[in-house]
């Protein structure tokens, strides 16, 4: 077993055993600005604190447009990878906020009016589980969407990470539906 795999396997056993204590601790405390408090933040020592991750990126993988194959729900298949310090794509136990926006297109910052918020808990194993990709070693998020979309019109997804075990992460994409 390769060092990698073994640490890896560590800090999935120290984060799961690490969960186990704080049961109904509410520490996300959403909002457009400020950072994680450092005060709730559990340090994790070198050499395993390279593992967690250090950004967070829209893949390109994610599209808007039907979710389920009768063709009867629409919404968003995002994909989500959490990139560690060697920049490969890792593990992230947290609480994750999705913030769906209009394209203002020309302007610096091309988010206009908020259309949707969805908010994803996968601090516990089961949930890592049920949204990790393996093939594209993502996180696959289908976030429904009550509102059908124009062929190219195109949205701002804004992403925000908040992990007892590292600091606030953003990311920001501007997708088109199908």
């Amino acid at each position: 077993m390769s060092i990698t795999k073994r640490i890896s396997t560590l800090l999935v056993v120290l984060v799961v055993c690490t969960l186990g204590f704080f049961p109904g601790c509410d520490w996300v405390r959403w909002s457009s600005r400020g950072t994680s408090n450092t005060a709730d933040r559990i340090k994790i020592p070198p050499p395993i604190n390279a593992l967690l991750p250090q950004r967070i990126e829209v893949h390109p993988f994610t599209r808007i447009g039907l979710l389920s194959e009768r063709g009867d729900i629409h919404g968003i298949d995002l994909c989500i990878r959490a990139v560690d310090s060697y920049g490969d794509a890792t593990k992230a136990f947290g609480k994750f906020r999705f913030e769906l926006y209009q394209f203002k297109p020309g302007s610096p910052d091309p988010k206009g009016a908020l259309l949707a918020v969805w908010n994803e808990n996968i601090e516990t194993l089961k949930e890592n589980r049920r949204y990790w990709d393996n093939i594209s070693r993502t996180y696959r998020f289908k976030l429904a969407w009550d509102r059908e979309t124009l062929p190219s019109e195109k949205f701002v997804i804004v992403v925000i990470f908040q992990s007892r075990y590292s600091d606030r992460l953003f990311a920001q994409r501007v997708i088109s539906a199908e």
